[in-house]
């Protein structure tokens, strides 16, 4: 076997270990399940047994085709199998588990919630993204606006350019709000597996 291929293998498995130590630290009962099946954990809630697939990534990437460096943990989701031939069903997986070993952090998703690809953002970046940042400016200068100052001061002030502040301070203009999530949004208790 390949040194690559038993890396990503070792990888896998740590997820795997990973999840279900999550788990049992939540109170349930979780344990790996045999190689081959289109799930990796089994969980069991009370009686009620959930097919669960882990995806596992080292660390965070830089997302293809972006002009600014954004970096965010890429999972590939939906496929599986030799070059990605296959898809998961509604019936193969119940619960898809998300594991970043850098940050040993585990979320969680549920089958029908799930893209293919998901991207999500790095909690210890939280406020450098472009967007965000493009926020925080628009309040910056609104605060500054109320201050009744004009637009070339609030601009030398904050270091934002005199053209952005004068359309940031336009009463029609409406910032631009991400819907871009965080690898903690998908931290789980116990009683979201139990809704499952």
């Amino acid at each position: 076997m390949n040194k690559i291929k038993n890396k990503e293998m070792q990888i896998g498995k740590a997820g795997e270990y990973l999840v279900c130590a999550d788990l049992c630290m939540m109170g349930l009962i979780a344990y790996p399940s045999e190689q081959g099946l289109p799930y990796d954990v089994i969980i069991d809630c009370e009686g009620k047994l959930l097919k669960c697939q882990v995806k596992t990534t080292l660390k965070p990437r830089e997302i293809p085709q972006r002009n600014t460096k954004t970096m965010a943990y890429i999972f590939n989701i939906k496929r599986n199998g030799k070059n990605n031939k296959n898809r998961y069903s509604k019936d193969d997986v119940d619960v898809f588990a998300l594991v970043s070993l850098d940050t040993m952090t585990v979320g969680y998703l549920t089958n029908k919630e799930m893209p293919d690809t998901i991207n999500i953002r790095v909690d210890s970046l939280r406020g450098t993204y472009h967007d965000e940042k493009g926020y925080q400016d628009y309040l910056r200068v609104i605060e500054e606006y109320k201050t009744e100052k004009n637009q070339s001061q609030i601009a030398r002030d904050t270091g934002i350019a005199v053209a952005t502040v004068n359309k940031m301070v336009q009463r029609n203009y409406k910032p631009y709000i991400s819907k871009a999530r965080y690898f903690s949004d998908f931290k789980r208790q116990k009683e979201w597996f139990k809704c499952l």
